[in-house]
C-alpha cells in the first residue's frame, strides 16, 4: 500500500508540475523605458511578483491562472489574458491619478514618492462645477487636517480656514495661499473661478510649509491653474443652472399665532411682568382680551363681544415672516474654455459668467472672469505665463450675522406672527416696534453694493545653463480693488433714524491691496548613475504689500437724486449734516534668502533640507534677522529586497520631518512695535488734537512654531487600497498676548510675545477601490483628523477672561467660561445654577463662572466620499463631519428669555414654562431673570450630506460635431444631522448671531467638448 500511495503522490506532483509553467516578460512605459517595481499578479490568486530595475519579471503560473494583472502607482491598471506563450511584453499608460501623485509646493513640483512632507491634494474633478462662489468652501471634507467653517451662506462670503488647529491667540490663523507661485490675499476668492484650477495642494508640516519660513506657520494652500497640452485645439462649454433654498431651522419650532396667544394668556399675563397702558391694555392681545384678565370683569357685554370679535380676527392672522424674507434663489453659470498648442507653445484660456442669488431677498453675486495661461519652450528656455482678471458685484444685506433688529434673519424669527407686514394701502407697516416690517422695508430702501476687481499675473522663466544647472525667476502681481456704496433712502423709516439729520445717508468707499513678488536664483537637478538623484536650489525673494482705503459718508439726501453722492447736502454746524471721512494707508515687505536640497539614494531613501533667512518689516530692525529651517527624510520600504516576495503591500513609505516656521501674516498691525499717534475724536477745547494711541514695543518679534511630523503611506490590494497616516506636534511660541500696564503709562496693556501653545494630533485618509471590474469602479474613501489644542503659557498671566470665554493655561483656545446651569426648581420655578465647586445653588454670580463646557474648536474633523463609475455613468457623494465642538447659542437665548424682550416671538417649547409648583420643565418661570449660562453652550457637532452628483457622459462614435457630452444633476448641502438648534452649526465664529444660512442648492449641468 505504501508503494501505491508513493506512486500516486509522484504522479500528482508530476501532473501539477506539468500544469504549472513559468512566464517571463518586460514592462515598459509609453516611451519604451523599463518600469521597475510594477506589481504583476495572477488574477484571482495571491501569486505575484514585481518587476526588476530593467522592467523584467518572471512568474510561475498555476494551472488555474487565466490572466495577469499589472499595476503601478502612476499607471493605468492593466489585465492580460494568458495564452500558450511563455513571454509577454506589456506597455503601461499614464494613470488618471498621475496628477494626484505630484506635489506642488509653489517653488517646485515633486513626485509624491520623492516628497518628504505631509500634504493632501484636491484634484480638479473634486473642485469643478460646485455651486459655491468661494473655492475654499469647496474644499470642505476633502483633506485631513484642513478645517473649513463657512462663516455665512451669503453668496461670495469667505470661510474660516485652519490647518492642524489654531496656532495663534490674537494673531492671524489663516493659511498662506499661493496661486501659480504667487502669494495671494486670503479671504478674497469670490472673483476667481474654481473651474480654472487643476489642483490644490495643502502643505501641513515643516517639510512643505516650512519652505515659506516666516509665512508658513499656519500651513500653505498651493493652487495650480490649468494649462494646455500639445495637440489639436479643444474647446469646451460648461453650463449649470439651478435653485437654492433656505434650509429648515434645525430642532427649532417658533410659535404660531395660536401658540403665541396662548403663551400670552396662560403664562405671560399671569406672570405680572406685562406693562399696563393708560387704557388698561398691554399691547399683547392674548392677555388683553382674555376672560382671565382682571379687566375683563369690568366690561359690558357689548364690549366683551366686540373684543371677542377682535381677538378672533387677530387669531386669523398668521404671518409667516421667514417666507417673507427668504426666497427660492436662482443660480446659473456659463463658461467657455479652449486649450491646445504645439511642441513649443501651449495655451489654456477661459471666459466665465457666474450669477448666484442669495436665499435672503435682495442678496446676490454676479461675476465675470477671464484667464489665459501660456507655456513656451524652446531649446534651453522655458517660460510660463499665468494671468487672470475678474470682476464681481456683491449685494449685501444689512447687519447680517448680528443680534440687531436691522438684520432680516433675526427679524424673520423674532417678529410676532399676528403682526401684518403691510398696511391696507399696500405699503410696508413700518413704525416703532414693528421689527419685521422695519427690517423688510430696509431691504428695499437701503442698498449695500461692493464691486470687486481682481487681477493676478505670474511669469516664471527658466534657462538651462549647463549640466543640470538652471536659472529660474518668478515674478508676480496680486491686485484687488473693492469699491463699495451704501444708500439709505431719506424718506424711509430707516432714513429717519440716521443720527445726523434724519434724512438718509450715502456712503462710498474704496480699498485696494497690491502685492508684488520676485523670486530668482539657481536650481540644480542631477541624476548620477542609477542610484543617485539630487535637486537643489538657492534663491532670493522680495515681497512688497501695499494697502490703502478711503471712505466718505454724506447726509441730508435729496430724493430726486437717489443712490448718488450728488444727493448729499453740504454740511454745516446748523444743519447737522457734517460728513464723515475716513481711510488709511499701510505697507509691509519681506526680503529673504533661502536654499533647499533633496537627495534620493537608490529610490529608497530621500533626505530633504531647507534653510531660510527672512527679514519682515513688521518687526523692529533688531529682530529682522530670522533663520528658519526644516529637515526631513523618507524611507521607501517597498523598494527593499526583503519586500520583493511579499504580495500584501505595493507601497510602503515612512516620512519624518522637523522644522521651524513663523507667522508674519498674523500681525494686527504692520507697525505694532512703534509708538503711534492718532487724532482725538472730539478734539481738545474745540481744537483738533493728536494723542498717543499705542505704546510700542521694541522687543516685538515674530510668533514662531516648531513642528514634528511622522507619516506612513501604504498601498495594498494591488494599490486598490491607499492609506496615509500622520502624527504631529506643533509648538507655537512667542505668541502675542496683552500684558497689563500701570495706568500711569497712559495705556492699559502692552502686546508682548509671551504665550505658548501646542497643537497635537493624528490624521488619516483611506481610499479603497472596492470594485474594479471591467467598466465598473467603486471607490470609497474617508479622511479624518484628531487635534488637541492647549495653552501652555501666558507669560506673567495665568488666564485672560473674555466675556463668556476664557484664555487659560492648560485649556484649549475658545474655551467657554460661564456659570453652570442645572435646571428648574419644580417648586419655585427658579433656575438652579452651579457654584464654583459645581454644587447646586439658587444664586447666580459671575464669580461662579467655570471653564468646563468645551470649546468651539472641534476635536475631530473629517469627510467621507463615494465615487462610482460605470461606462458613461458616474455618481459621487461627499459627507463632512465635525465632533467635539460647542458654541454659544445667542439666538436661543433670545428665543427663550423674557427679561426685556417679551415683544419678540419665542420657541414653541416655551409653552411648557413653569407655571405652578410641581411642574417638571426645562423652562423657568416667566418672571424670573434669564441669565447667560451653560444652558446656552450647545453641542455644534454635525454630519453633513454635503454633495451628491449623478452624471452621464456620451461619446459619439464619429465625433463629427463634438467629442463628448456630459449631463448631470447635483444637490449641495442636502441634509445635516446635529443636536444644534438653529440654522447651521457650521458658522465660523464662537457665538451664533443669526448668520446667513448655508443654502440647499439643486443644479443641472451640461458639459460639451468640441
Amino acid at each position: 500500500m505504501r508503494k501505491i500511495f508513493l506512486i500516486c503522490g509522484v504522479l500528482l506532483l508530476a501532473l501539477q508540475a506539468a500544469a504549472q509553467r513559468t512566464v517571463t516578460g518586460t514592462v515598459t512605459d509609453e516611451k519604451g523605458l523599463p518600469l521597475p517595481r510594477v506589481s504583476v499578479t495572477v488574477k484571482g490568486t495571491s501569486t505575484g511578483t514585481v518587476t526588476k530595475e530593467d522592467g523584467t519579471f518572471s512568474l510561475v503560473i498555476p494551472a488555474t491562472g487565466k490572466a495577469l494583472v499589472f499595476s503601478s502607482v502612476d499607471k493605468q491598471r492593466q489585465e492580460l489574458s494568458i495564452g500558450s506563450a511563455s513571454s509577454y511584453n506589456v506597455t503601461m499608460k499614464a494613470s488618471d491619478r498621475t496628477m494626484e501623485e505630484v506635489v506642488v509646493t509653489g517653488y517646485s513640483t515633486k513626485r509624491r514618492t520623492d516628497f518628504t512632507g505631509a500634504s493632501s491634494k484636491v484634484a480638479s474633478k473634486q473642485i469643478e462645477q460646485i455651486p459655491i462662489a468661494s473655492f475654499e468652501q469647496i474644499l470642505q471634507g476633502r483633506a485631513p487636517g484642513l478645517y473649513i467653517a463657512s462663516g455665512s451662506g451669503q453668496p461670495g462670503s469667505s470661510a474660516r480656514v485652519n490647518i492642524r488647529g489654531v496656532g495663534s491667540i490674537s494673531g492671524g490663523n489663516a493659511p498662506l495661499y499661493v496661486l501659480d507661485g504667487v502669494p495671494i490675499e486670503e479671504g478674497v476668492f469670490r472673483t476667481l473661478n474654481p473651474n480654472d484650477f487643476e489642483s490644490v495642494d495643502v502643505l501641513k508640516d515643516a517639510a512643505g510649509a516650512g519652505l515659506y519660513g516666516s509665512r508658513g506657520a499656519n500651513g500653505v494652500i498651493v493652487i495650480t491653474s490649468k494649462k494646455g497640452k500639445a495637440g489639436k485645439t479643444q474647446i469646451q462649454y460648461r453650463g449649470m443652472a439651478g435653485v437654492s433654498q433656505a434650509p429648515q431651522q434645525l430642532n427649532l419650532e417658533m410659535m404660531n399665532t395660536s401658540q403665541r396667544l396662548e403663551y400670552e394668556e396662560r403664562l405671560l399675563g399671569p406672570s405680572g411682568i406685562l406693562p399696563v397702558g393708560g387704557t388698561g391694555l398691554t399691547g399683547y392681545p392674548g392677555w388683553d382680551y382674555s376672560p382671565n384678565n382682571p379687566r375683563y370683569a369690568g366690561l359690558t357685554q357689548t364690549q366683551k363681544d366686540a373684543e371677542r370679535v377682535l381677538l378672533d380676527s387677530i387669531r386669523g392672522i398668521n404671518t409667516n415672516w421667514p417666507d417673507l424674507f427668504f426666497r427660492n434663489a436662482n443660480f446659473s453659470q456659463h463658461e467657455v474654455s479652449a486649450s491646445g498648442g504645439s511642441q513649443g507653445l501651449n495655451f489654456f484660456t477661459s471666459l466665465s459668467y457666474y450669477k448666484q442669488e442669495g436665499v435672503v431677498v435682495r442678496s446676490d453675486l454676479e461675476r465675470y472672469t477671464f484667464r489665459t495661461n501660456l507655456d513656451f519652450k524652446r531649446d534651453r528656455l522655458t517660460v510660463s505665463l499665468r494671468t487672470v482678471a475678474g470682476f464681481s458685484q456683491l449685494s449685501n444685506i444689512e447687519s447680517e450675522a448680528g443680534v440687531a433688529l436691522a438684520n432680516p434673519i433675526a427679524a424673520a424669527y423674532l417678529e410676532l406672527p399676528y403682526r401684518r407686514p403691510f398696511l391696507a394701502n399696500g405699503k410696508n407697516a413700518t413704525g416703532t416696534g414693528n421689527t419685521g416690517a422695519n427690517a423688510f422695508d430696509r431691504l428695499f430702501t437701503t442698498t449695500a453694493l461692493t464691486n470687486q476687481f481682481k487681477g493676478s499675473l505670474a511669469i516664471t522663466a527658466q534657462f538651462d545653463v549647463w549640466n543640470g544647472i538652471a536659472i529660474r525667476s518668478t515674478n508676480g502681481v496680486d491686485w484687488r480693488n473693492n469699491n463699495g456704496s451704501r444708500f439709505i433712502d431719506p424718506n424711509s423709516f430707516a432714513g429717519g433714524l440716521v443720527a445726523q439729520g434724519a434724512q438718509g445717508s450715502y456712503n462710498e468707499s474704496n480699498s485696494e491691496n497690491l502685492q508684488l513678488i520676485t523670486t530668482s536664483g539657481l536650481v540644480y537637478t542631477k541624476t548620477i548613475g542609477a542610484k543617485h538623484s539630487l535637486n537643489a536650489s538657492a534663491m532670493v525673494e522680495a515681497i512688497r504689500n501695499r494697502n490703502r482705503s478711503f471712505n466718505a459718508t454724506g447726509f441730508g439726501l435729496n430724493l430726486r437724486l437717489p443712490n448718488t453722492p450728488a444727493a448729499i447736502t453740504a454740511g454745516s454746524t446748523t444743519n447737522n449734516f457734517i460728513p464723515q471721512i475716513g481711510g488709511g494707508r499701510t505697507y509691509n515687505g519681506l526680503f529673504s534668502y533661502f536654499a533647499t536640497a533633496d537627495y534620493t539614494y537608490d529610490k529608497k531613501y530621500t533626505f530633504s533640507a531647507s534653510v531660510r533667512r527672512d527679514a519682515p518689516s513688521q518687526v523692529p530692525k533688531a529682530n529682522r534677522n530670522n533663520i528658519f529651517y526644516a529637515v526631513a527624510g523618507s524611507w521607501n520600504i517597498i523598494a527593499e529586497k526583503f519586500m520583493m516576495r511579499q504580495n500584501i503591500f505595493q507601497d510602503t513609505r515612512v516620512r519624518v520631518s522637523y522644522g521651524e516656521t513663523a507667522n508674519a501674516n498674523g500681525f494686527n498691525s504692520n507697525f505694532g512695535y512703534i509708538s503711534t499717534y492718532g487724532p482725538l475724536g472730539s478734539g481738545y477745547a474745540g481744537v483738533p488734537a493728536i494723542v498717543p494711541t499705542s505704546p510700542g514695543n521694541l522687543d516685538y518679534k515674530l510668533e514662531s512654531q516648531l513642528q514634528t511630523n511622522i507619516g506612513l503611506e501604504l498601498g495594498m490590494w494591488n494599490r486598490r487600497a491607499r492609506v496615509t497616516l500622520d502624527y504631529y506636534i506643533k509648538d507655537s511660541r512667542n505668541l502675542f498676548v496683552d500684558q497689563n500696564l500701570s495706568r500711569t503709562t497712559g495705556f492699559a496693556s502692552l502686546s508682548t510675545n509671551a504665550a505658548k501653545m501646542r497643537n497635537q494630533g493624528f490624521e488619516f485618509s483611506a481610499n479603497v477601490d472596492v470594485v474594479a471590474k471591467n467598466d465598473l469602479l467603486v471607490t470609497v474613501g474617508m479622511n479624518g483628523a484628531f487635534n488637541k489644542n492647549r495653552i501652555r503659557s501666558l507669560g506673567l498671566l495665568t488666564e485672560i477672561p473674555q466675556g463668556t470665554g476664557i484664555i487659560r493655561v492648560g485649556l484649549p483656545i475658545g474655551s467657554h467660561f460661564v456659570v453652570g446651569y442645572v435646571g428648574v426648581d419644580p417648586q419655585s420655578g427658579l433656575p438652579i445654577y452651579e457654584d464654583i465647586n459645581g454644587k447646586p445653588t439658587n444664586v447666580y454670580s459671575a464669580a461662579n463662572n467655570r471653564a468646563v463646557y468645551g470649546t468651539f474648536l472641534p476635536s475631530f474633523t473629517g469627510g467621507a466620499n463615494l465615487d462610482v463609475t460605470y461606462k458613461g455613468f458616474s455618481l459621487s457623494a461627499l459627507f463632512s463631519m465635525v465632533e467635539g465642538m460647542n458654541r454659544f447659542n445667542n439666538e436661543s437665548f433670545f428665543y427663550e428669555t423674557t427679561n426685556s424682550n417679551i415683544a419678540f416671538n419665542k420657541r414653541a417649547e416655551m409653552l411648557t414654562s413653569w407655571a405652578k409648583p410641581g411642574d417638571q420643565t426645562t423652562y423657568q418661570r416667566i418672571s424670573s431673570q434669564r441669565q447667560f449660562s451653560s444652558k446656552d453652550v450647545r453641542d455644534a457637532s454635525f454630519i453633513r450630506f454635503r454633495n451628491l452628483l449623478l452624471g452621464y457622459t456620451f461619446t459619439p462614435k464619429t465625433q463629427k460635431y463634438f467629442r463628448s457630452m456630459r449631463l448631470y444633476v447635483q444637490g449641495q448641502n442636502l441634509y445635516t444631522w446635529t443636536k444644534w438648534t438653529g440654522f447651521d452649526p457650521e458658522e465660523s465664529n464662537n457665538i451664533a448671531t443669526y448668520e446667513f444660512p448655508n443654502p440647499r442648492t439643486f443644479t443641472v449641468g451640461l458639459d460639451i467638448n468640441f
